[in-house]
């Protein structure tokens, strides 16, 4: 992973367009496809890359179980949404896991599922990205900072370069999922994409810490950089991402959003308070 310190805006947008930059003449330049850039915005620099499930529960735990588990409240979920989610048995699932050839590559059964509940605040084994680091922007700078946070960061991930990922069963492995995801309305509004990050195999298939792979010092997959923003930079970064309509209300769309944006805007921004 490499650190770079992020004084401004201005260098904000240097940093992410020479990024983009080098990833476009890498994929000039070879002739299998070269994974795009992803962001992720984090509103306190001491944050570790890690999921929400990650968070809430302390011992690994496998793909099948977490899987029986989202199985079995889907009725609750339908029932008071209304909404509906066709997804293997849980017995087919577990046969899928067992077919697995590699390391999860493209896709899951019922990970559009996955990423609705994630979307929703369900503990996820996935870590939520942006293809738009102007989103990534908003996420990192729009959150009230606590008294002690000095800087927020932007991640930027790129999956693999100019050659072919290489993976294995008894290593850590992270896998992109999406874009195109016929789930919940904001991954589309936000520009969504996700990681799993898995070890071993079937039905032992468990979920392992993405930073245990971000970590390592290999040029060619899984890079990873973070862009280090000074907290007082946070209204200059705010008022920047609300002139591109990007604000709580057009990421989310609720009247609980609303009010945010409001905020935000006019109490934030405009003092008229």
């Amino acid at each position: 992973m490499i650190e770079v310190l992020i004084d401004s805006w201005d260098d904000f947008i240097k940093h992410v367009e020479n990024l983009q930059a080098e990833r476009d003449a890498n994929a000039k330049r070879s002739s299998i496809l070269v994974s795009e850039l992803l962001f992720r915005g984090h509103p306190d620099s001491c944050m570790k890359l890690e999921t929400t499930l990650e968070r809430s529960i302390q011992h690994q735990i496998t793909l099948s179980d977490y899987y029986n588990f989202v199985y079995i409240i889907r009725a609750k979920i339908e029932s008071m949404t209304g909404k509906k989610w066709s997804i293997p048995s849980r017995d087919e699932f577990d046969k899928w896991l067992d077919e697995q050839k590699y390391p999860i590559d493209d896709g899951f059964p019922g990970d559009e599922y996955f990423a609705y509940l994630r979307h929703h605040g369900l503990p996820s084994p996935l870590l939520d990205w942006t293809r738009s680091p102007y989103v990534a922007a908003y996420f990192a700078m729009t959150p009230q900072p606590r008294k002690e946070v000095q800087h927020s960061a932007i991640y930027v991930y790129q999956e693999y370069t100019s050659t072919a990922k290489i993976s294995d069963f008894d290593e850590p492995t992270i896998s992109c999922l999406g874009p195109y995801f016929g789930t919940d309305r904001r991954h589309y509004l936000q520009q969504s994409e996700y990681t799993i990050c898995t070890i071993g195999k079937g039905k032992s298939l468990k979920f392992a810490p993405h930073e245990t792979i971000v970590n390592r010092d290999d040029s060619t997959q899984d890079l990873l950089w973070k862009l280090i923003i000074p907290i007082s930079e946070r209204r200059n970064f705010i008022e920047r991402v609300q002139r591109m309509n990007i604000n709580p209300y057009s990421l989310f769309e609720t009247e609980d959003s609303l009010m945010d944006d409001i905020f935000l805007s006019e109490i934030f921004l405009r003092k008229r308070l």
